[in-house]
């Protein structure tokens, strides 16, 4: 017999599980209107966030509706810097998403990332430490890179994100 240990299995010793977590779900529904849309447009999907934040699923409950020409999407951090949406690194997570062709409901974005480490923090995924902040915090962006060129569009997501919270 074999035994196979999970990634979390030493959840007690691990002081990744140790500290408080707090799940909470932004429902990001976005509008893409072809008559206004340029390559290159960046859709805030949650903000507010923290580089002791994680990203933990970026869910599609519906599925992800076909876009004509949309092979190049990228998700990745954000922050405001006088007014004017600046990249920390905007293709961290998922660098050419591809929702040209339809997708099924549930499924996780993230997972098309296979070398993603999933336990890692926005800080640890953009090189910054705790003490780094943003005034307003950081974003997670989807950049749709190829434009919309059919019909008007609605991407319906779930973002997981854990919080920290203090002891």
């Amino acid at each position: 017999m074999t035994v196979y240990n999970s990634v979390g299995y030493d959840a007690n010793s691990n002081p990744m599980y140790r500290t408080g977590k707090v799940l909470r779900t932004v429902h990001a529904e976005l509008s893409v209107d072809i008559s206004e849309a340029t390559d290159g447009d960046v859709y805030v999907l949650a903000g507010g966030l923290t580089t002791n934040s994680r990203i933990h699923r970026i869910m599609a409950p519906e599925g992800i509706v076909k876009f004509a020409a949309a092979d190049d999407n990228d998700l990745g951090f954000y922050y405001y810097k006088a007014g004017v949406l600046t990249a920390i690194d905007a293709d961290v997570l998922v660098d050419g998403l591809d929702i040209a062709t339809a997708a099924t409901a549930c499924v996780d974005l993230l997972g098309t990332n296979t070398a993603l480490d999933r336990t890692k923090t926005i800080g640890e995924l953009v090189s910054l430490s705790p003490d780094n902040t943003y005034a307003g915090g950081i974003y997670l962006c989807m950049t749709i890179n190829t434009k919309e060129t059919t019909a008007d569009k609605i991407i319906d997501l779930d973002v997981v994100i854990e919080d920290p919270v203090s002891n």
